[in-house]
């Protein structure tokens, strides 16, 4: 999944495929609406998370985002209980019909994840000490602990680089699209830990610093500054630059950020646990709005688009209480609007226009 901690996985110099990211490039291409429906017809839900079916619906297919052959089977799968309840589910049915070994890292799930107890961090990364264990038996290879440090270094590494590219979406007018931001995210989901990730943000850090010092923002005429609540639509990410026609841009988020984290390569295990368990997404609303309100102070903030992602309810149903936080302590508004963040079938453009 991308929220397990793909920095064992490289340590270990296996190759990582996520099904989530898997699934937005389907959606993008335009087919994720066909293997949603042959996922649907093998009894799966519309009402699952679409990354799911759309996950079942290329193995049922056989075939691929481009019309190729589907990805190839895993050799080993791993998940976790600390981002989504769908998840281990999701990929218990992943083993029993690819028919190999499954690691499920549990993860105590808090209201506050600023606020973890200590026992917390010590079991998960325990976990991640018995993964190794797991790792060694099914592949019959030993666990390099310098690799595994150098992996958490490169890794901090790009997260750092990350971070600071977020903070220069501060600037009045904002340099970087919301769109570059969802697009430009996918090394840090899929590359952690390696130096092609480094070097990609190394270069964007570079080009988003010199839009700042030469004061081009991405909206040349910039009125309004929005921040977007969470998942993209994979399937029309334009919408977000339609803001842009009344001079609005997007400037900040939490979902571009749940996979960022500072890492100690002298205590990877345990610095692992700390960062896998302390994202944005395990906070309570009072938690998440929080978190938006130091947001909309330090971004100057006008105002927040809700994305109500349909498949996606345990995340989404929290937006009106953040919503009304906002409103009510900072006098932000915020719109919302419905969609499902990779089937089309789930989303109307004439409706969520108007709604704009």
């Amino acid at each position: 999944t991308s929220m397990a901690p793909v920095e064992m996985v490289y340590a270990f110099d296996g190759i990582p495929f996520f099904p989530e990211n898997y699934a937005a490039l389907c959606s993008s291409r335009k087919v994720a609406s066909d293997f949603c429906r042959a996922a649907e017809a093998k009894g799966y839900s519309q009402d699952l998370c679409a990354y799911a079916l759309n996950t079942f619906g290329v193995i049922f297919e056989k075939r691929g985002a481009f019309g190729d052959e589907a990805p190839p089977a895993p050799d080993i799968l791993l998940a976790t209980e600390g981002a989504c309840a769908t998840h281990p589910k999701w990929w218990e049915a992943l083993q029993r019909h690819f028919d190999c070994p499954l690691f499920i890292v549990d993860a105590a799930y808090t209201v506050d994840a600023d606020t973890l107890p200590q026992h917390q961090r010590d079991y998960y990364a325990a976990q991640l000490r018995e993964f190794v264990s797991f790792m060694e038996e099914h592949t019959g290879r030993q666990l390099d602990p310098q690799r595994l440090r150098e992996v958490v270094k490169l890794s901090d590494e790009a997260s750092r680089l990350w971070d600071d590219i977020d903070d220069l979406r501060k600037a009045i007018p904002t340099p970087i699209s919301q769109i570059d931001v969802f697009t430009c995210l996918f090394p840090l989901v899929t590359l952690k830990g390696t130096r092609q990730a480094v070097e990609f943000y190394e270069g964007l850090v570079a080009e988003v610093r010199q839009r700042v010092d030469s004061g081009v923002g991405f909206v040349p005429n910039e009125r309004f500054r929005l921040i977007w609540d969470l998942f993209p639509v994979y399937h029309n990410m334009r919408l977000l630059n339609y803001f842009a026609e009344f001079g609005a841009a997007f400037v900040t988020d939490l979902y571009g950020n749940a996979f960022s984290g500072r890492l100690d390569p002298d205590d990877p295990f345990g610095s692992l646990a700390e960062r896998y368990l302390s994202f944005f997404i395990r906070a309570a609303a009072s938690g998440k709005a929080q978190i938006y309100k130091e947001r909309a102070l330090k971004y100057a903030v006008d105002g927040i688009v809700f994305h109500s992602n349909r498949c996606c309810r345990c995340f989404t149903a929290e937006q009106p209480d953040v919503g009304n936080i906002l409103r009510q302590e900072l006098g932000i508004p915020g719109m919302v609007f419905e969609a499902n963040m990779v089937d089309p079938r789930g989303y109307d453009d004439e409706q969520v226009k108007a709604r704009i």
